[in-house]
């Protein structure tokens, strides 16, 4: 159901500078937060495509937008400049940005047909949705909130093990990513344009997750059967993930070649998947560095927490 490849439309091209991101969703959040769980919820959803993490706008667009805007602030003191601003004016150098970026976008959302969402799940996409909104303004966003103290005790965790390569390895790192992802999220919450913004947070999805699916898929603005959602959610468990089982995520290009059709998590990837876990994994130093880096953001965003015990 999830397989980006079942609907042979017109593909997307870099002429196609009139599209905005209708059908894109971008699911995200500091990472270790819910937004695999999230994007396999959804991707149960027989209108919803999904795909492996592309990276698109953290690695590849968004900073060509940022080091684009940088350079035409430094300009703007009059005396000129250096860069491809010598040559370009904004509108030329968006519209060339644009064509690059759709032509990244087409094995995403060239099969879609009328009607289908395809739903892009790369958690650090929170930190450039200003430059998303540039180039796809009617792209909506799904922010996944959990509780930085459990947060952190994932990152913590996947940096001894499948995540070493990437997962900050100190509390206070670890707080500090989240602090980041968090405080980026609310910044857009108030730059987009309203319905394109959705917070979820993982205690409540926990807690009642076919209420919480439900309310996000309407907001989506699909239908789902009962029957169907609550399948859905069965099959997409925490017991279920860590055997290996759950909505299937499809993986191409090069490293589908490789690793084959889906996208296969490495062991421990789906750790406890509890909300309050933290009170036994979190060591009272960690705890403290959680308090000291995050508190401020944490009572904004309705985590307060006065003292660290």
């Amino acid at each position: 159901m999830s397989s980006p490849n079942t609907a042979p439309t017109e593909p997307v091209s870099a002429l196609d500078l009139e599209y905005d991101g209708a059908n894109l969703v971008f699911v995200v959040g500091c990472p270790r937060s819910g937004t695999t769980w999230v994007q396999r919820l959804l991707a149960s959803h027989t209108n919803i495509r999904t795909g492996q993490e592309s990276d698109v706008f953290d690695i590849y667009v968004g900073p060509q937008l940022q080091a684009w805007r940088r350079e035409l602030e430094v300009s703007s003191s009059g005396r000129g400049g250096v860069g491809l601003g010598c040559y370009l004016d904004d509108s030329e150098f968006v519209r060339i940005l644009k064509g690059y970026t759709l032509e990244l976008l087409r094995p995403m959302i060239g099969p879609l047909a009328p009607g289908e969402i395809f739903v892009e799940k790369t958690p650090s996409h929170v930190l450039y949705v200003p430059e998303i909104a540039t180039l796809l303004p009617a792209a909506r966003f799904v922010h996944v909130l959990r509780d930085p103290r459990d947060t952190v005790a994932s990152l913590l965790s996947a940096s001894r093990s499948w995540g070493m390569t990437w997962a900050p390895r100190t509390a206070r790192q670890a707080t500090g990513m989240w602090v980041q992802h968090v405080e980026a999220a609310r910044r857009a919450q108030f730059q987009l344009a309203p319905g394109k913004f959705f917070e979820l947070r993982y205690e409540a999805l926990h807690a009642d997750t076919t209420g919480e699916l439900r309310r996000l898929t309407t907001w989506l603005g699909l239908e789902w059967a009962e029957a169907d959602l609550q399948r859905a959610v069965a099959a997409n468990s925490a017991e279920t993930a860590r055997r290996g089982g759950g909505t299937a995520i499809p993986l191409g290009g090069a490293f589908g070649k490789v690793s084959g059709p889906v996208v296969k998590e490495p062991p421990g990837f789906v750790r406890k998947a509890q909300a309050g876990s933290w009170r036994e994994d979190l060591s009272v130093t960690d705890r403290l560095w959680v308090w000291k880096v995050g508190r401020s953001t944490m009572a904004r965003v309705g985590y307060a927490w006065p003292r660290p015990w």
